[in-house]
């Protein structure tokens, strides 16, 4: 495409699309594109406003759209034909909204609304990029790949091109491509950049409303900071590019921006060597952000440490260092304690700072502030370490753990120097008098050891010191150095319960670094000289297995055992303890995690009330290592601790309170929410046991689900619902408050219980949001035990639904398809295939099919419809003859309606009922062949010819083949057909009727193409059948109403209702149908099963041809007696094409089923049969003159039969015997004769019983003339065949033909005879002229007397 193409596509209007004007599939979100393309814009339009109400109840900021984008005026709104104008108006509106609803994109009702927007004003074509920046911070989800794939995105010009890739295998996108196409397109980072400012406009009419950003800031921080780690060199086009929105977010009054744009600073600063001038700009707005804005203080500061030690020195100037010291004169001592960390890293600039300001101090405000700086600059927080045994840096005051940093700090430069090299020893002196003077008692020294070996798991780092592998390594060489030369009495004091000594050193034992463990095993050692530790035991399997230790960190998990238990108990009683740290606590329990139970969940429960007393609404957030911990205890929550929740009633509050824990406990950990819903498996709920619980916890998950807004929670509880292996009984109780009792299964019941009792209050009931919420949880719900105890309160939900008014039908109509689609769910489960329900729980009267019709009734959704047909179809393969009350009336409906539809769901709607009802509908009736059943099919198949011309054409044959297909093609195909042709005979036609009646034979012969030769013969077999029961003719004068018949025939075809027009239009229609059948391409491409050797196939072929020469046999009767009626030319017609039929059947047998078949019709009881049957026999023998060795042997066989038909002269018939009919007995000489003329010169001994009965027939003096003469031609044909093998005929043979030539009245009379006589006589004298020489004479006198002008005639 040339550029000058994108630049006028890009200015196109929307209704110049073209795309818009043909559409075979729908865009759609939720649902497959084909199924989108069924459903009206009323579904859609109710979707979005049911998504649009649930927004609302999360956030008021949504009812700006209620009269714009969710207006009724909305649905008549078609983008594609408005100005550029008012299209930019309504990109503007649907920006904004976009902009609203991502912090809610992964919640149901975002997805409904954006499915109308999708739908209505296609914004997946004219609004992509404001729909990008909706879903871009959840690029890692399925939905985003769902969004991803509607987009037309194919030119390689267009910008979001490169996620092209995503679509066809459906992945969402990685965050490391994201990472890298940041890098390589600056466009792309410029638009996620933007992405904040446009979010925060979007929720600047509405205080409070940028709370819920932090989903847009948190991406953009991650993304950008991430970026920046991974480009190889840091290019000024990228800082240009970064600069104006990290200066937007400095000056930004929200918090969450100001820590995402100090995080963007950190990363430039460690990632690039900026300008001195671009480092002393940066450094100012920092640290003027800090003092405008009391909020992210220690932040801030933290930023400018970051920024200037990764730059060079003297980058900053003095403005930033006057500005940091305005905040140590603010009155805020925090702020006082925050500013002494920062100039502890810069000396020099504390330096400055007093020489600055010592002269500006003029109040005794500021005067204390001063003194309280100098204090904590000089250590003075030495004086303030609390003599705990713990030393706990989490509940230490800022002076105390500033002087635990610069004890740190040097400890850290002593050991560092005190190893190796010329100074070591006086580093060493240095160490003494360190020990000496801050750490003199070998408890408090070993207190401080133990700070070292454990700090380096601490994530809040309240010391601000940093505590690697090397430095823990080392104090722990120095603690097994000092161990060494304690006393006995201090060592059992350093190995008490109270102690922290060994915890810690446990703590080291699971530690990554290898070196570590092999430290702390070392200090472990010494230690185990103490005795009586409550610690021995487990000290002792330690230090057995030090080696697998050593190789593995996490081999401490594998010595907990029973023997253990006292120890462990101990571990627990430490982790209780409110001293220990935190993250020390956090850091036992990974070490414990194979440890649980009851006795284990019960000893730390009062850890996790504590936490949670401290995580409350209205104090501070927990520190990482707290919320690190509540995430361990909750982590014991599992299958082996479950009973706990049924038998300790505080268990059971502390987990429900931690459901009920929206707010999270710090920003980098989960919720408690999260962390307890994740906790909720399929073995921790079984483990449960007790009911009352379990339907405790399941309420509490659908009031979240309810009340929650946050979508991480939404799929929390979806996660965990559809984990679980729940009775059903308790999702029914959440449905329908248990002392309600249920609607009562019929319409009538219902409205009788409406009328007896006083108008109940609906705050009884269960909100319909609550309902639809767990309806939707239903849905795909698998491990759902006793499903059946759900269907009286699904079918009680439905008849509220029902009573609903009219100002309730769009919401509701959603609510009636998830109770239908519920009930389908259950009555899959519950269907042949699944577990048999309890017959006491489960009984027809709890399925109240009236309800289900009457949803059908009185909705007007294609999709409730649907549903509900669903629905029925399944219930009738439990309850068949429930359903099969109603069967009529749905399948009525389908012809009415459904059937209608031009869509491939309403089409599976269609194919599933008929796949469920019928077969329901058979084994009721006991079979397919019961009269019953026969009546009930032709109804039914009665209702689908008739809708048929309603019906798409391209739908018409897949929906009677799959029908005919679920009725049996063998015993119904045929009704179908006749069906289908009365319904032709009938209907008044306009324009040309032959093309009218020949797209039907078409069509017809295309829908018994979908089916079996076999099948297909069957049908013909009894179509035939059929018009042979039916009268020849009526008078016109007995048309009347035809009375209610239950015979199936009368269904298909009643004479009555018809007139004489009709049956023969309908006769004729027959005929031509098997005519055109028998010759179509399909049915010849099937005819290779014919002539197999499967018996069957035969038996048709002679049915079948027995059938049509019975019926050519009526119809000729029919032709002979209204020869001169005006319905002559008529049956004339009919009759070729009866004939026309057996032609194309003659035509398609193959030579050996066409013999075997023969053979059998010439048996048939009927001459006209036989004759028939001898007639195609005779032609099959004129027309080709090459046969197979096989075929021959096979027509040889046939003599017996014919010479049978051919009888014996009438003067050899006894009393009793019965003459064959002359024309069929010529018939048969002819048929001899052909075959002699064919085969006899190869087989002549086949033959010689032919020459004997045919000269019985012209020796008998009795005989028909006209079979006579026949049988003088059948001889001469076979004497001239047989030759020498005639003589011993001839004493008998020559004196009846010479007799015959004396009859000189029957030769005058009869041609032919005489043709018969002289023929016989010449053959038989060219055959043998030289045994014939006895009869010469009389031959000679024969000729003398008879030498007259007729005969030489």
């Amino acid at each position: 495409m040339t550029s000058l193409s994108h630049q006028l596509k890009r200015l196109a209007l929307p209704q110049t699309d073209a795309s818009l004007l043909i559409c075979h599939d729908v865009a759609s979100l939720l649902f497959d594109p084909k199924d989108a393309a069924t459903m009206d814009r009323s579904t859609f339009y109710a979707l979005g406003c049911t998504g649009l109400e649930e927004l609302l109840g999360l956030d008021p900021v949504f009812a700006d759209f209620q009269q714009t984008l969710f207006s009724p005026s909305s649905q008549t709104l078609e983008r594609s034909v408005q100005s550029k104008e008012v299209n930019r108006q309504l990109d503007d509106s649907i920006s904004l909204f976009l902009s609203r609803l991502c912090p809610y994109f992964l919640l149901k009702p975002a997805h409904k609304c954006m499915e109308w927007l999708i739908h209505r004003f296609h914004i997946h074509l004219y609004n992509v990029d404001s729909l990008l920046s909706c879903v871009f911070p959840y690029h890692d989800t399925k939905v985003f790949v769902r969004v991803l794939q509607l987009l037309r995105i194919k030119d390689s010009a267009h910008r979001w091109n490169w996620l092209q890739c995503l679509q066809k295998p459906g992945v969402p996108l990685s965050r490391a491509a994201l990472v890298v196409h940041c890098t390589t397109d600056l466009g792309f980072m410029d638009f996620i950049c933007s992405m904040v400012p446009t979010s925060i406009q979007a929720f600047s009419a509405h205080p409070g409303g940028c709370s819920q950003l932090r989903v847009v800031f948190s991406f953009y921080a991650s993304t950008i900071v991430s970026a920046l780690d991974a480009v190889e060199k840091v290019s000024e086009s990228i800082i240009s590019k970064l600069l104006p929105y990290v200066h937007k977010g400095l000056k930004s009054p929200l918090a969450d921006y100001k820590a995402a744009s100090y995080m963007i600073v950190c990363q430039l600063a460690v990632s690039v060597v900026l300008e001195a001038g671009l480092v002393d700009a940066l450094a100012f707005q920092v640290v003027k952000s800090v003092v405008k804005e009391p909020v992210l203080d220690k932040e801030g500061l933290g930023c400018l440490m970051v920024l200037l030690q990764n730059q060079k020195d003297g980058a900053a100037g003095t403005s930033v260092w006057r500005q940091t010291c305005v905040l140590v004169f603010e009155g805020n001592l925090e702020k006082i304690k925050i500013c002494l960390c920062f100039f502890f890293r810069y000396c020099s600039a504390l330096d400055d700072v007093l020489a600055g300001h010592v002269t500006d101090v003029d109040n005794d405000e500021q005067k204390r502030l001063f003194h309280e700086f100098l204090s904590l600059s000089m250590s003075s927080g030495k004086y303030k370490v609390k003599d705990d045994t713990w030393w706990n840096p989490e509940k230490l005051d800022a002076n105390t753990c500033c002087y635990l940093n610069l004890l740190c700090r040097l400890f850290a430069v002593i050991m560092g120097g005190a190893g190796e090299g010329p100074a070591s020893g006086g580093f060493r002196d240095l160490m003494k008098v360190l020990v000496q003077v801050h750490l003199p008692e070998p408890l408090m020294l070993f207190r401080f050891l133990c700070l070292l070996w454990g700090y380096g798991g601490n994530h809040g780092d309240q010391l601000d010191v940093k505590v690697g592998a090397v430095l823990q390594t080392q104090a722990l060489y120095m603690g097994r150095a000092l161990l060494a030369s304690q006393n006995a009495a201090t060592l059992r004091l350093l190995a008490d319960a109270h102690s922290p000594v060994v915890p810690s050193l446990l703590v080291c034992l699971c530690s990554p670094v290898r070196e570590v463990r092999r430290a702390g095993l070392g200090v472990l050692q010494s230690l185990s000289a103490a005795d009586a530790s409550p610690y021995q035991p487990i000290t002792e399997r330690l230090l057995r297995n030090s080696e697998e230790i050593t190789a593995d960190p996490s081999y401490l998990n594998t010595t907990q055992q029973k023997k253990l238990q006292t120890s462990m108990q101990q571990l627990l009683e430490v982790v209780r303890s409110p001293n220990c740290p935190s993250y020390t606590a956090g850091s036992l329990l990974r070490a414990m995690s194979h440890v649980n139970g009851p006795d284990v969940l019960s000893a730390l429960l009062p850890v996790l009330d504590r936490l949670q007393d401290q995580a409350g609404p209205d104090v501070p957030a927990l520190l990482a290592d707290e919320a690190r911990l509540v995430q361990l205890l909750l982590g014991k929550f599992t299958q082996e601790s479950a009973p706990l929740l049924a038998t300790d009633r505080k268990c059971l509050e502390l987990f429900v309170c931690a459901l009920k824990s929206s707010a999270p406990s710090h920003p980098s950990i989960p919720s408690s929410q999260i962390i307890a819903l994740e906790q909720i498996s399929k073995s921790f709920f079984s483990s449960v046991g007790d009911e009352s619980v379990q339907q405790k916890l399941l309420a509490v998950m659908f009031d979240l689900l309810v009340d929650n807004r946050s979508p991480q929670v939404a799929n929390g509880v979806s996660s965990a619902f559809k984990g679980i292996s729940v009775d059903a009984q308790l999702v029914a109780n959440e449905l329908s408050p248990p002392d309600k009792p249920a609607v009562g299964g019929t319409v009538q019941q219902s409205r009788r219980s409406r009328m007896t009792s006083v108008a109940e209050p609906e705050g009884g009931a269960v909100s319909w949001g609550r309902v639809c919420l767990i309806l939707e949880l239903l849905q795909h719900k698998k491990k759902l035990k006793r499903v059946q105890t759900l269907v009286p309160v699904l079918f009680s939900l439905l008849s509220r639904c029902l009573e609903s008014g009219p100002a309730d039908q769009t919401s509701v109509e959603y609510t009636k398809q998830l109770l239908l689609s519920c009930l389908l769910n259950v009555c899959t489960k519950l269907g042949p295939d699944g577990p048999a329900p309890d017959p006491g729980v489960l009984d027809e009267d709890k399925f109240s099919v009236e309800l289900v019709v009457q949803c059908i009734r009185m909705s007007e959704v294609p999709q409730t419809h649907h549903q509900a047909l669903l629905l029925l179809g399944s219930v009738a393969a439990i309850f068949p003859d429930k359903v099969l009350l109603n069967i009529m009336p749905i399948f009525t409906f389908m012809g009415a309606n459904i059937m209608r539809l031009d869509d491939a769901y309403s089409f599976r709607v269609i194919d599933k009922t008929v796949q469920m009802v019928i077969p329901a509908l058979i084994q009721l009736s006991d079979g397919q062949t019961s009269p019953h059943m026969v009546a009930m099919a032709t109804r039914i198949m009665h209702v689908f010819a008739d809708a048929l011309p309603h019906v798409p054409e391209h739908r018409r044959l897949p929906i009677l083949t799959q029908l005919v297909t679920t009725l049996g093609p063998a015993h119904f195909l045929w009704a179908l057909m006749l069906l289908l042709f009365k319904l032709h005979a009938t209907a008044a036609h306009a324009g040309d009727k032959d093309a009218a009646l020949q797209k039907d034979l078409d069509f017809w012969i295309c829908v018994c193409g979908q089916f079996e030769v076999n099948e297909q013969l069957t049908s013909v077999v009894r179509i035939l059948g059929f018009l042979l029961r039916l009268p020849d003719d009526k008078d016109d004068g007995e048309t009347q109403q035809a009375p209610l018949s239950h015979k199936g025939e009368d269904l298909i075809f009643n004479v009555d209702a018809h007139s004489s027009k009709e049956l023969r239009h309908f006769k004729f229609i027959c005929v031509s149908f098997m005519a055109q059948l028998l010759r179509s391409n399909s049915f010849i491409e099937k005819r290779t099963v014919f002539g197999g050797p499967c018996p069957s196939e035969r038996t048709l072929c002679f049915r079948l041809l027995e059938e049509i020469l019975r019926y050519i046999h009526s119809v000729a009767r029919c032709v002979e007696e209204n020869a001169d009626k005006p319905t002559a030319k008529f049956w004339r017609v009919l009759l070729n094409k009866a004939y026309e039929v057996l032609d194309q059947m003659n035509a398609l047998l193959p030579t050996d089923t066409f013999i075997t078949v023969m053979k059998g019709l010439m048996g048939n009881e009927l001459p006209s049969v036989r004759r028939k049957a001898m007639e195609l026999l005779n032609n099959k023998l004129q027309h080709r003159t090459r046969w197979e060795e096989p075929q021959v042997a096979v027509f040889l066989a046939l003599i017996d039969d014919l010479l049978s038909v051919v009888g014996k002269p009438r003067s050899q018939l006894t009393r009793d015997g019965v003459a064959e009919h002359a024309v069929n007995r010529q018939t048969a000489l002819y048929s001899l004769k052909l075959l002699c003329r064919g085969f006899g010169s190869a087989h002549q001994e086949a033959f010689a019983p032919v020459l004997v009965r045919a000269v019985e027939i012209v020796t008998a003096t009795e005989e028909d003339k006209n079979v006579t003469g026949s049988g003088l031609l059948c001889i001469a044909e076979v004497v001239s065949t047989l030759k020498a093998r005639a003589i011993p005929q001839l004493p008998r043979l020559m004196p009846a033909v010479l007799s015959a030539l004396r009859d000189r009245k029957e030769l005058l009379t009869n041609e032919i005879y005489l043709l018969s006589a002289v023929t016989a006589l010449q053959r038989i004298t060219e055959t043998l002229p030289h045994f014939i020489s006895p009869y010469l004479t009389i031959r000679l006198n024969m000729n003398t007397s008879h030498n007259t002008p007729e005969c030489v005639t």
